[in-house]
């Protein structure tokens, strides 16, 4: 090949002077570019993840809703279930209108120690009942059916000797009653800011 030539010396030199630009192209605008471009990217990538995690937090955040309104319907329900103060006088009111219904004999109700619960509180009751099987059953019947939750647990049940028995609590029994029952009655309140109502 023949340097001297100055067709070869023309075309070396445009070839040096092209691989020069592209050179020059290369370290000063597309390095810096695919560098740029790479980050660029990168942030896509991360924005692109980001947007998929909120939106699998909306969707999660709209399913937490819908389960806070279904709970707060629940819980709207039970209250009107439980009354927000400890009634023994509605209480007391209703076993005796009860007790009379059902030709039983209330004998004693002792209030025990409430239990205090996480959200509500039981306001625990002895209770000594004279009656009829049968009018116990009824008797039963009548507290399901009382305005508030009203829980009986504890039966215990001994027939009667009528021959048997002075006192007060033979007085308030009546000549047919068979049975003596006694069991305990929970009523249930809200708590409010964790003190007993």
């Amino acid at each position: 090949m023949d340097f001297k030539d100055p067709k070869k010396q023309i075309l070396i030199l445009v070839i040096l002077g092209f691989l020069i630009l592209i050179y020059i192209w290369y370290s000063k605008y597309y390095t810096p570019y695919s560098v740029k471009m790479e980050q660029e990217k990168a942030r896509y990538e991360r924005l692109r993840t980001n947007i998929h995690a909120v939106k699998q937090k909306a969707l999660s955040l709209d399913s937490l809703k819908q389960e806070y309104d279904d709970i707060q319907g629940k819980y709207e329900r039970y209250k009107l279930l439980l009354p927000e103060r400890k009634q023994d006088e509605n209480f007391l009111s209703q076993l005796h209108i009860a007790a009379q219904i059902t030709g039983s004999a209330v004998l004693s109700v002792t209030p025990l120690e409430p239990v205090v619960k996480e959200f509500y509180i039981a306001n625990n009751y002895e209770v000594e009942l004279s009656s009829t099987y049968d009018r116990l059953g009824n008797f039963f019947a009548k507290v399901a059916n009382f305005p508030f939750v009203v829980t009986i647990s504890n039966v215990q049940l001994k027939t009667v000797d009528m021959s048997s028995g002075i006192g007060p609590a033979k007085s308030k029994r009546r000549r047919d009653h068979s049975l003596s029952a006694s069991f305990k009655l929970t009523t249930y309140n809200i708590q409010q800011g964790g003190q007993t109502q």
